[in-house]
């Protein structure tokens, strides 16, 4: 069994007029000791997609598809008590502050 597995991770964020898709279809599975870089442009979704892998999308967006399944648990299902449980304690993120890490 993976570690974390993303299938078919969707995220939007609703518009005066309609919907953006921030994310469509990201998929990707990680065994214990791997690693996995997301590189892309400015605006390409990778803070969404770090975000949306612990449930942690600002509203007005939302997660409308896919599942995130950590250790065989669906974090995209589980109530806010249940989230605040593992995060910080089996699973967490590194925040970047550019200003910090960029180098003039």
């Amino acid at each position: 069994m993976a570690l974390l597995e993303v299938r078919n991770l969707e995220v939007r964020f609703p518009l005066r007029r309609g919907e953006l898709t921030a994310l469509r279809d990201v998929s990707f599975s990680l065994d214990p000791g791997d690693r996995l870089g997301i590189v892309g442009e400015s605006g390409a979704g990778k803070s969404v997609a770090a975000f949306a892998i612990l449930n942690l999308v600002s509203r007005p967006g939302y997660i409308s598809a896919g599942q995130v399944l950590f250790e065989g648990e669906d974090l995209v299902n589980l109530s806010a008590a249940e989230l605040r449980r593992i995060r910080g304690n089996r699973i967490s993120m590194i925040f970047q502050d550019p200003m910090m890490t960029l180098n003039p």
